[in-house]
């Protein structure tokens, strides 16, 4: 009886080995073709567990080195990455603060993503300014960035994405024109 047992056991253990074996290279796969895609965070969990499944597979082990590189690198390209690709239904700002705009903005990127996408506004701006700047603004079918740059543009300030939040402050004084104070701004477009 018990090398019947012993046998069993040892056939179970072959099935299990063979099952993982698929299962990560299944996994290995998925992980490839979100890399290749550009979609980093899904390639990266992806390659973890694989590498869990298979601590050898040098394969994985060298994308995730490439992944860990990217993101060391990363001074704000995959956040403007994704920025670029959502595409905001309808942006509609009547004489609305700067401050509000931007609160906008960023609530609109949470929902659009379903969460995914969290942007966070660093403003380098006084408080005034953004509580009595007013903008009016009517877009629709927009990438979030250049939606973000016409309000930046009538607001008359700068902006620039970084890895983790997007810096908004005062245009440079070579840049800004000296003979054009405003207090309130306006733009209408629609794009189809």
């Amino acid at each position: 009886m018990k090398p019947l047992a012993i046998l069993a056991l040892a056939l179970l253990l072959l099935c299990s080995k063979g099952a993982n074996a698929q299962s990560s290279q299944q996994l290995f796969n998925e992980a490839q073709r979100a890399y290749v895609s550009g979609d980093v965070e899904t390639a990266k969990e992806k390659f973890k567990t694989v590498l869990e499944l298979d601590p050898s597979n040098t394969i994985a082990q060298n994308y995730m080195r490439m992944i860990t590189s990217q993101e060391k690198k990363d001074n704000g390209e995959q956040m403007e990455k994704k920025l670029k690709t959502l595409i905001l239904p309808k942006v509609d700002f009547r004489d609305a603060t700067f401050g509000s705009a931007l609160e906008y903005m960023r609530q609109a990127a949470s929902k659009q993503t379903e969460g995914k996408v969290h942007v966070s506004f660093v403003v380098q701006l006084p408080s005034e300014f953004t509580e009595t700047q007013k903008v009016t603004l009517n877009l629709a079918n927009i990438p979030f960035t250049e939606a973000l740059h016409y309000l930046c543009d009538l607001g008359g300030v700068d902006y620039k994405i970084e890895k983790y939040a997007i810096i908004v402050k005062r245009k440079a004084a070579a840049a800004a024109p000296s003979s054009q104070p405003s207090t309130s701004s306006s733009a209408t477009s629609t794009t189809p």
